[in-house]
Order: structure tokens, then sequence, then C-alpha cells
């Protein structure tokens, strides 16, 4: 690991390695010491700190595995692959971003990357990897290929199980959790995390019965550790599995019963949350559109209660569902006030992908055959992407229609094989 860490500190003091060691030892000589045929001696590991502006520890002990070190770095990954909270924001403000060992440094950039993911920080998320992660990712991202202490393995996969999450790719998303599992002890609290993921990941690949053989299987577990505090997320997931198999009241007793297990959590909010966009959605989608106002309520009620900064985070959340719900009841002039403070707001892609999205019902429902084309043709490619049925439906129908109304007969029958295409695979 010293050559990786010395080709990044070459890199940004845009250095080559001959003009690093030049007059203290042949570039020979020095890339017998990077390759660990020779050790690093003190005295010129000083001399290279200093033309870095380093310490020389930090060439030293850069492939420091020892006992300590590990489980330093393992602390690091227990403490941020829990969900993002009051208590892990204090811990990633107290944690240093810079350690002497490359293990518990690049476990730590990489856990950051995941807290800063969940906390939708895109610009504290992309300084950690201009600054640093793109490169070492490049070096060690193949996991499976590289041969690395168990603590930096398992941040990588986390990493990558996270990113995938956020592309939809389910498939790599199993890949990952699989490796990870095997790498974390039955029944601690990291195992439990890899067994809800890979749930999750089961359902969006259509693995029903292996989601709920892990299901049974963790449920089993917790049961027989007691370890009641996970029975809400377990339950969430569980729900998951049963409004994917199409029981979607079995999935909202599951939800109330996910909701009734909170007491066991020292942070309930989070889960509350997911709960209740989970209820929404799944109230939406079988037309109990009272009841999924309700919740809407209920969670406007929750985050009024938050700091200001939260307030406006997920301001954006609640009018898409409102937006969702007036779409539902077909109720233009309502879904027009919605989008006029949508637009108000600052949105993520998926946010502003959902916008163009009711923008171009809205236009459509309006007889505005220009603006629904813009908007249409603006989320199409990313809810392709996603591959999101629902979305998709919708899309390509009025996509055909209002080709045909403008006799343009060839794009329509296009959109009509794609919706075709679509509803077999259902």
């Amino acid at each position: 690991m010293l050559k990786e860490r010395i080709e990044f500190l070459c890199k940004k003091k845009n250095l080559s390695r001959k003009e690093l060691v030049d007059g203290l030892v042949t570039p020979a000589h020095f890339a017998n010491i990077l390759a660990d045929r020779y050790p690093l001696a003190e005295d010129l590991a000083e001399q290279i700190a200093g033309r870095l502006g380093v310490n020389p520890s930090y060439l030293l002990r850069a492939a420091a595995e020892d006992e300590e070190t590990l489980a330093t770095a393992d602390k690091i990954f227990t403490e941020l692959s829990k969900l993002a909270n009051p208590a892990t924001e204090s811990y990633v403000d107290l944690l240093e971003d810079r350690n002497d060992s490359l293990v518990v440094e690049m476990t730590t950039y990489l856990m950051k990357a995941v807290y800063y993911q969940q906390l939708n920080d895109p610009t504290a998320y992309e300084y950690l990897h201009q600054t640093y992660l793109n490169f070492y990712l490049e070096k060690f991202g193949r996991s499976d290929e590289v041969e690395l202490p168990a603590p930096l393995k398992k941040a990588i996969l986390f990493y990558k199980i996270q990113y995938f999450r956020s592309k939809n790719h389910y498939y790599d998303v199993l890949n990952n959790v699989t490796q990870l599992s095997r790498l974390v002890e039955e029944g601690t609290e990291n195992w439990l995390n890899a067994q809800n993921i890979m749930m999750e990941a089961c359902i969006q690949v259509k693995q029903f019965d292996q989601a709920k053989q892990v299901f049974e299987q963790t449920m089993r577990r917790v049961y027989d550790d007691r370890l009641f505090h996970r029975l809400t997320g377990l339950y969430v997931a569980y729900s998951g599995y049963c409004f994917a198999m199409g029981s979607v009241q079995e999935a909202l007793l599951t939800l109330s019963m996910a909701e009734a297990n909170l007491v066991y959590l020292e942070n309930a909010a989070d889960m509350l949350t997911t709960i209740l966009n989970n209820r929404i959605i799944m109230l939406t989608s079988i037309g109990e559109l009272d009841k999924a106002l309700e919740e809407v309520a209920r969670f406007e009620a929750l985050v009024s209660r938050e700091r200001e900064e939260m307030q406006q985070m997920m301001l954006p959340v609640t009018l898409i569902y409102r937006c969702e719900i007036a779409f539902a009841r077909k109720n233009w002039g309502l879904l027009s006030q919605h989008l006029d403070q949508l637009r108000k707001t600052n949105l993520t892609t998926d946010q502003q992908m959902g916008l163009d999205f009711y923008e171009s019902q809205l236009a459509l429902a309006q007889g505005n055959q220009d603006a629904f084309w813009m908007h249409a043709l603006q989320c199409l490619p990313y809810f392709e992407a996603l591959q999101h049925p629902a979305r998709l439906e919708q899309l390509y129908e009025t996509l055909a229609v209002v080709s045909e109304d403008s006799r343009r007969y060839k794009e329509s029958s296009a959109y009509y094989r794609k919706l075709v295409y679509l509803l077999r695979k259902k």
C-alpha cells in the first residue's frame, strides 16, 4: 500500500517518481522498495516525506495492518454503516480524514462518502471523490480481485452497495451484499443490515423465494437473540416483499407491525419516515387517496418538528406525494398549484424528473402539446434507465396517442410497441 500512497502524493504534488527520489536512491532501487522487495529505511522515508510535505510515519506506516489498526478500521466501518442520525453526525465531525495507515484512511473516506450520500449532500460526496476516492477506487475498487484487509474490503463492498442502490442496479447490489454477508459475523448489527439489504435486492430482481427465506432466517435470529430493535426494519423489508407479490393489504398490515415495534428503537424518527413513505406509496397505488392524504399530513407534521434545514430538504418529498395524489384524481387545478410550489424548491435528479413527468401530464390535459413533448422527452430516458414501469406505462401510452394525433405514425407505432413489451413483462 506504500506504492499507492506514494503515487497519490506524487500526483497531488505533480511530481514524477524519478523527481521524487532524485539524489536519494536510484529509481530501480525505489521501485524495489515499492514492490516490497526492500524495506523503506527511516532516513530515506524522512527525506522523501519532506519532499511530499508529510510526516515520515505517513510513509512508514502506510501498509500497517496490525491488530489495533484493523480494530480501528472495523470500528469506523461499524459506526458509519448505521443509518445516519445525530449521533453519527457527531462521530463524523470528530473523525480525522488522514491516518498513517491507508487501511484506516481509506475506510474513513469510503464510509464518509456513504454517510454524505445518505444525507443527500452531493457537494461533500463529490469533494471526497475528487480529492481522494477516485484515485484509490481505481486501484482497489475491484475488491474481488485484490487481497485487502477485512475492514477495508467490507467498506468497499458497502460503498458499492449504496452506490448501486442509488442507481437501482439491484443485481450488482445483490452480488456485493452476498459477498459482504460472508465477511460479517452472523447475528451482529452488520449482518442484520446486510440481511435487510439482501431482502430488498431479492425483491427488486424478483427472486421472491430467496427474499422470503432471508426474512424467515433473519426473523428467527432476531427472536432467538432478542434483538427486538431490529423488528421494525425487518417488517418494513417484508412489507416490500408483500407489495411486490401483489398482497397490498398484507403489506399495509406489516407496515403497521413495523410501526408498533418502533418502541424498541432509540431513534425512531428515521424509520417512521420510511414507514410513512411506503404507506403513502401503497395507499396511492390502490386508490385509497383519502387515507394517503392523511399519511401525508402525518409526514408533514413529523417534518415540522425538525430543524429548518431538514424541513426545506423534505418539502419536495411531501409536495411530490401531493402531486401524485392530485394526478391520480386528475385534479389538474390542484396539481398545478403543487407544481408551482415544487418549482421553487431545490430538487434532486429524481425529484426533477418527477416534476417533468407531472408537467408533461398537466400540459397534455391543458392541450399544450409542445410543452407535453418537451417535458415527456426530458424525463423519458431517466425512467427508462430506472425501468420504472408505472411512469413508463403512462409516458409510452400518452406519447403514442399524441404522436398518432399529430400523424407521426412511425413514432406512435414505436411507443405502442414499447408499451406492449412493458405490459408483457408485468
